[in-house]
Formats: C-alpha cells, structure tokens, sequence
C-alpha cells in the first residue's frame, strides 16, 4: 500500500490510532480487550478505531485478535514516525476532547449495538420501526424524508413508505458512491435500520405525551422531538457508514444533512407553513 501522509491524516494521524500500531508491531497479534488495558482508553473508542484501521488495511482482525499488516501498517508507521508528539499533557487534551466527542457521536450505543449481531439487530430494529409507523398509522401522522408530520388529504399514500425507502437508498448510495465503498452485508443494512429508530420513536413519544399535557408544552416537545430525533438518526447511520467504509464520519454526516435532513425541512415548510 502507498499513501502520502495528506491521503491518510484523517485516518491514522489520531495519537491513539498511532499507538494501536505501534503497540501492533511491537508485541505482534494482540487481543482488542489487551489494547484497550494498554491505552487505557474507553474500549467503545478503541473498537472504532480498530474497525477504521481494517477497513483501510493497516490491521488485520480474527475474532478478539488483531495484528498490523506488513505493507500498510508497518510502512504507515515508517513515514510518520516523527511526526506525532508524545507529550503527555496533549495526550491528555486530545483524550478528554475524544471522551466528549464519542458521547456527542454516540459511538458507545453504535458499537454496542453490533455486539447484538447483525440477526439479532436487524429483527429488533424492524419490530421496533413497525411498530412505530403503526402508532402513527393510528395518530394519524406521515413520514416525509426525515419529519413526521400530520396526515393530510393531499399527501400521497404511502408516503411513509417511500420515505423510508428513499433514506435506505440514500444511505447505501452514500456508502457505495461518495464513501467509495463496495461490499454491501447484512451488518451493514442493519445498522442503517438501526439508525431509523429514534426518528420511528416519535409517533409513540407523542401519543403517549398527548394523554398528560396541555397543548401548549406539548407543541414545544413536538418541535423539539422533531429537531433532535432525525439528528440522532442521522449520527447514528454516520457512525454506522464510518465503521463500515472506514472513512471519517464529518463525510457521511456531511452528506447525509445535505442529501436527508435538508430535502425533509424544505419539504416540510412548503407544505405545512
């Protein structure tokens, strides 16, 4: 493998990226659970990183196992040997800027959610999808883009449907197209179901909300729910197509809110405002 250092600064050029190599080449084959001992660092944080580095060939994972490659890894280290500073209070800043940055990007609950398996995953997350779209089925609301909104007689029917197809589509043309990913698997489609959750949470937040409030705190909840439950969505499958194409997640996200949660709010205020 050949990479400048500019093609690989967002990939390896993180302190404990670095680190997971050079621990790698120098005690060979290492368990993920010995790594995270030996980087003392949160082990949701050092399973991300792993997955970054094999998906861009600098290591090689076998179950619990994983082992630098010898013309990725070892020449990645070669060129950047001097490059990055050990001091130790930058250590320290970088750490705790990480520490919020995981909790922000909610990596633990993404990786979490793998260890569930990709079967496992996959059925919890339709049970949970439909039973959302049939609370709003009932509530009488509809799914446009990324907003659910309150049925009226000019939407077509289905629309929910199709959203939810379009945001599939969406995700896995982001992945294969502008992340330049190939391998389409089961781990994958999972886990953009997964990130549907939040947002197909929403019908039944607000039906069982509508039985204790008055109107007026439940309209500014509505708004709310309608802000922060497409965006944790949309972190959620970011971190997802990060895992899986082993490219940063500020890409995915990037594309993501231009090409789902911008459509959606432009769609929703021509029709409803």
């Amino acid at each position: 493998m050949s990479r400048d250092i500019d093609d690989i600064s967002n990939i390896v050029l993180k302190p404990r990226r670095v680190q997971i190599l050079k621990l790698l080449l120098s005690q060979g084959t290492m368990r993920i659970s010995d790594l995270r001992k030996a980087l003392n660092a949160p082990a949701s944080s050092v399973y991300y990183d792993v997955e970054i580095l094999r998906a861009n060939g600098l290591i090689i994972r076998d179950g619990p196992y994983v082992k630098i490659t010898s013309k990725g890894g070892r020449m990645i280290i070669e060129k950047i040997e001097g490059l990055v500073s050990s001091n130790q209070e930058t250590e320290d800043s970088v750490k705790k800027t990480e520490e919020i940055t995981n909790v922000l990007l909610m990596r633990p609950l993404t990786i979490n959610m793998y260890r569930l398996g990709p079967n496992t995953l996959l059925i919890y997350s339709m049970v949970i999808i439909v039973l959302g779209l049939i609370t709003a089925f009932t509530q009488n609301y509809e799914l446009l883009l990324l907003v659910f909104v309150e049925g009226m007689n000019v939407m077509p029917i289905g629309i929910t449907i199709i959203s939810i197809l379009a945001y599939m589509g969406i995700a896995l043309f982001i992945y294969k197209y502008l992340l330049g990913s190939e391998i389409v698997d089961l781990k994958l489609l999972s886990g953009i179901l997964t990130s549907l959750i939040p947002l197909s949470l929403y019908p039944t937040i607000m039906a069982l909300l509508t039985l204790w409030l008055p109107p007026y705190p439940l309209s500014i909840i509505d708004a709310l729910l309608k802000a922060l439950l497409p965006l944790v969505s949309l972190v959620i499958l970011a971190t997802v197509l990060s895992i899986s194409s082993g490219k940063p997640m500020e890409y995915s996200l990037l594309f993501e809110t231009l090409l789902l949660l911008i459509p959606s709010v432009i769609i929703y205020i021509v029709l409803f405002k």
